[in-house]
């Protein structure tokens, strides 16, 4: 039931602190394409785990505390079969990532910014939120990031014909800076969320500039918006 397992994750997490460190930090997530991350922030180890892996039977836990402890070990190959019968039994079960919006895709966005920007080693996912707008809102979030889950979501207000695609590419952009700092081995993000590192690599942005001067000068024609309703 709950409680055994509750007991079993903090039994394999004290297991793990005492293998890598009584300063790990261990996150358990519901993310299937990214089962397995093993990053340092601040200078402690921050291990998240997909929770599947809280049913793990001894060997495989074994095996997997091998692996992280290893720095160059390969992947145990009871770890690899475990994240592949994973993905394939919850395949349905799967947060729906819907990228493809009405007049931009994001996940080309996405790439494109990983290649130019970071070195293509982020391996998150993108989609648009649901299309839900309600207009006279005094504020709107256009982007956030999903630490957990590896995932971004955009606003679709920014799939709309009122948006160029330099300001759309900079939200994003924001977005993947937040994941970057967040996934990134001695990347991480020191401080606030957004602080002089964050903003030092989101200035690095081509459109930097020309986007907060285009966000300033349309934010309330954003706010207002309203689908364009064809007959």
């Amino acid at each position: 039931g709950g409680l055994k397992m509750l007991l079993w994750r903090r039994a394999f997490e004290r297991h793990l602190k005492e293998v890598i460190g009584g300063n790990l930090e261990l996150v358990w997530t519901k993310n299937r394409r990214i089962m397995i991350t093993f990053t340092h922030k601040k200078g402690a180890p921050v291990l998240r785990l997909h929770e599947s892996f809280a049913t793990a039977d001894e060997k495989l836990k074994n095996d997997l505390v091998h692996y992280l402890s290893k720095p160059r070990a390969k992947i145990p190959k009871s770890v690899r079969e475990f994240v592949n019968n994973i993905s394939s039994e919850h395949e349905e079960d799967i947060e729906k990532v819907n990228p493809r919006g009405e007049n931009y895709d994001l996940l080309t966005i996405y790439r494109k910014l990983n290649k130019t920007y970071f070195g293509g080693k982020l391996k998150g996912d993108i989609t648009w939120g649901r299309r839900f707008f309600a207009p006279r809102k005094r504020s709107i979030v256009f982007g956030s990031y999903m630490s957990g889950a590896c995932l971004i979501r955009i606003h679709p207000v920014l799939d709309t014909e009122l948006v160029p695609l330099f300001y759309l590419e900079s939200v994003v952009h924001h977005e993947m800076t937040h994941e970057y700092l967040d996934t990134q081995e001695g990347a991480h993000d020191e401080g606030p969320r957004h602080s002089k590192v964050f903003r030092n690599l989101e200035k690095g942005f081509k459109y930097y500039e020309l986007a907060i001067a285009w966000e300033k000068s349309h934010l309330s024609k954003l706010l207002m918006y309203k689908p364009v309703v064809e007959k």
